[in-house]
């Protein structure tokens, strides 16, 4: 019977050396490992499978030494040869490097003689980047200006009492090939002769948003004796340096609005002679809001136009009219307050409720829009008070023609005089005829007309014999008022 043949000693540690050398070729860096590799593969090679000394190994056994000796130079001849070309691609690299960086320098020093060759008025503003292909490889070259003077140094966004007296130029390189920082450098430059002139100025023009922080790249056009335009820098300032002291006129789109809703946003600039002039703007992106209208009960209402208020706005309001009454109405072109909006049916300062309860917005629940900026449509509920009208004859007898109309008092306060609702003419055979009418808050004065045979009686609340006027100018919002038109007296229809 044949017996499985045992692996020697020796044949287990070559298998071990070979595992060894595989991992450390695997996972090491070439002049690393090699003398790890060739120790793991020397000791297989002095291994003999028991003592030190004794009789002259066969020559069987020498030929597997001579092997693993072969296999020794072999590796030690591979990681010599890896470990070279290692070290020539690290200095191919950095040749790469260097030529990027001294193509980058060259590149700045063209770009700065070209910002030399510009006029004043062009390099007051500039602001650029390009591309510039060189040997296949496309670099980014930034061109940047700024002003200077020799008291304050860069001229910011504030009024000075003096204009800037150089140029800083600036030019910048980077490369899609290089991960080094980009070349940069810069040179001042002064203005040619003349152009200093008594009758020139420099004009600043902030741009900033609702937070007060500086809006970037935002074009600033300037109208008056020329022409001009400019990009806020990082500081949101756009500057116009050695223009005509006088009125100009500023002019900001990009899709800001200014406090009123103004859009393009415009601003009178004063240039001073031999000054710099500030003139700050305020600017936003703009929000909308959707008000619907419901009556005290909660169902909707109709109406037709809206007040949105803030102190902030010229006169405290803004109105949006609609044509015809509706259950809601949108005001757009809303510049985000961060204190937001307070809103109302009605165009008079008397139908803002917190005319006359100064925290309704904040506590009531309705009429309240906190706008942020590029918001749409942000919905909000508008209350609107209910007033019902029953015009009868005082005798209770039948007529057949009725009209009511409501209209806003006037007092020392507001001026409101403002027709809230005219019925005109309804024909047919009533001895009673109710009307439902939505009214914005405030005072009203209510006037009914019935007309039998043939004759027109009328009557007004606050009269002698009538209701009082209707207040609604606090809860509560729904009121119910019966005009009993007498059979005889004034005469004619309610005619506004």
């Amino acid at each position: 019977m044949s017996q499985s043949r045992r692996p020697s000693p020796r044949g287990a540690l070559l298998a071990l050396a070979a595992l060894v050398v595989g991992s450390l070729l695997v996972l090491g860096n070439p002049l690393t490992t090699a003398p790890a590799v060739a120790a793991a593969l020397l000791a297989v090679h002095h291994h003999r499978g028991g003592a030190t000394t004794g009789p002259r190994p066969s020559l069987r056994a020498e030929h597997g030494s001579i092997l693993v000796e072969v296999m020794v130079g072999t590796m030690l001849l591979a990681m010599t040869t890896a470990a070279v070309l290692d070290g020539l691609d690290g200095a191919q690299k950095v040749g790469r490097q260097n030529k990027d960086r001294s193509t980058g320098a060259t590149l700045v020093q063209q770009d700065l003689e070209r910002m030399r060759a510009m006029p004043p008025s062009v390099l007051a503003n500039l602001d650029q980047t390009r591309s510039v292909a060189v040997a296949n490889v496309t670099y980014t070259v930034t061109s940047r200006t700024e002003l200077v003077r020799d008291s304050s140094g860069l001229v910011s966004c504030t009024s000075e009492d003096e204009e800037a007296e150089y140029f800083k130029l600036t030019s910048t390189v980077s490369s899609p090939a290089s991960t080094d920082e980009p070349v940069t450098g810069s040179s001042l430059l002064t203005p040619p002769p003349g152009i200093f002139g008594d009758d020139t100025g420099t004009a600043a023009v902030k741009i900033t948003d609702r937070d007060g922080l500086p809006l970037t790249g935002v074009t600033v056009d300037l109208e008056g004796s020329s022409f001009l335009t400019a990009t806020t820098n990082a500081a949101g300032c756009a500057i116009f340096a050695f223009i005509d002291a006088g009125e100009w006129t500023a002019e900001v789109d990009g899709g800001l609005i200014t406090w009123s809703g103004e859009a393009p946003a415009r601003s009178e600039v004063t240039v001073a002679a031999g000054k710099t002039s500030l003139t700050q703007i305020e600017l936003d992106e703009p929000a909308s809001l959707r008000a619907s209208f419901v009556a005290p009960n909660g169902s909707p209402a109709l109406w037709e136009e809206i007040s949105v208020s803030n102190a902030k706005l010229p006169n405290g309001l803004r109105i949006f009219p609609d044509t015809t009454p509706a259950t809601s109405t949108d005001a757009t072109n809303l510049f985000p307050f961060h204190d937001g909006y307070g809103v109302y049916a009605g165009s008079c300062e008397a139908n803002n409720p917190a005319v006359w309860d100064s925290d309704y917005f904040a506590t009531s629940g309705f009429g309240f829009a906190d706008l942020d900026p590029g918001d749409v449509l942000e919905p909000v509920t508008v209350q609107v008070p209910l007033l019902h009208v029953t015009a009868k004859r005082s005798n209770d007898t039948a007529f057949d023609r009725v009209r009511v109309y409501v209209q806003q008092i006037d007092d020392e306060d507001f001026d409101c005089e403002e027709v809230i609702y005219d019925s005109f003419e309804i024909n047919g055979t009533y001895t009673s005829y109710t009307f439902d009418i939505p009214v914005p808050f405030g005072n009203y004065e209510v006037c009914a007309a019935v007309r039998a045979s043939s004759n027109w009686r009328r009557k007004f609340t606050g009269t002698s014999g009538m209701p009082a006027n209707r207040d609604f100018t606090e809860p509560p919002l729904e009121q119910s008022v019966t005009m009993n038109v007498p059979t005889s007296g004034s005469s004619g229809q309610c005619d506004p």
